[in-house]
């Protein structure tokens, strides 16, 4: 399966058009997505309130409605990230969509690559904004105390370490995710929103941080270890 996170991601695709959407399923799947597609709005409603699903993906002209009309509903009953598609080109369409609450747009007919990579980038954002939006809580490890609301980092009886908010951002992540890998791609997005950014900026940020921090362990094992070709991983203790 290709990289979508760390588990499989599922995609419910709403397209009236049986060969766009037997195209984009079959896209997506060969990716490694798991997919739902339907025809109507009124099957999507039944689909999503019965299923988790981590995008939905569309299209515009529906049958039996306004899909405008439900980017709200979508919001308010789900979780997922929203990508409307359209074979308009009209930008008052485009902005319709975007105004409307969704979170991407793609233009009819589709590339299949662009569809893959666009779908991977919504679903990456989306996670690394759960992450930053987790419940404040504070963590424990090899000494160290990470307070998150105060937006703080002490080793021992109290000593505050300073870290730029780049590390610290590098730092929540890795601790809310405690004890699994979390891909580089996915602190590149907690870290940067710069497009052009690469994930070179988290290694380096990350060499930053870790000096700063194994300075007080001595010969200790290291603090936050690396999964080669993959990411970076923290044990830590909610407290």
């Amino acid at each position: 399966m290709n990289d979508t996170g760390n588990s499989v991601r599922r995609i419910l695709i709403v397209e009236d058009d049986d060969t766009a959407r037997e195209i984009q399923a079959a896209v997506l799947q060969g990716a490694g997505f798991t997919v739902s597609s339907v025809s109507t709005l009124g099957d999507a409603r039944q689909s999503w309130t019965s299923t988790r699903y981590d995008v939905v993906l569309l299209d515009l002209s529906l049958p039996d409605g306004n899909a405008l009309s439900v980017i709200g509903e979508i919001r308010d009953r789900t979780t997922a990230g929203i990508m409307v598609l359209t074979s308009s080109h009209l930008d008052s369409e485009r902005l319709d969509g975007l105004e409307s609450g969704a979170d991407d747009y793609l233009h009819k007919p589709i590339h299949p690559r662009e569809l893959v990579a666009r779908v991977r980038n919504l679903v990456t954002r989306l996670q690394a904004r759960r992450l930053m939006e987790a419940p404040a809580v504070r963590f424990e490890f090899e000494g160290w105390t990470l307070d998150i609301l105060a937006r703080e980092v002490h080793f021992g009886s109290g000593q505050r370490e300073r870290l730029t908010e780049s590390e610290f951002r590098l730092l929540e992540a890795l601790a809310k995710n405690a004890g699994n890998p979390v891909h580089r791609e996915r602190l590149l997005a907690v870290l940067d929103n710069d497009d052009a950014a690469t994930p070179r900026i988290v290694d380096k940020t990350m060499y930053r941080l870790r000096t700063k921090m194994h300075a007080h362990l001595g010969h200790k094992a290291k603090l936050i270890e690396t999964v080669h070709g993959f990411g970076y991983r923290l044990d830590a203790t909610r407290l």
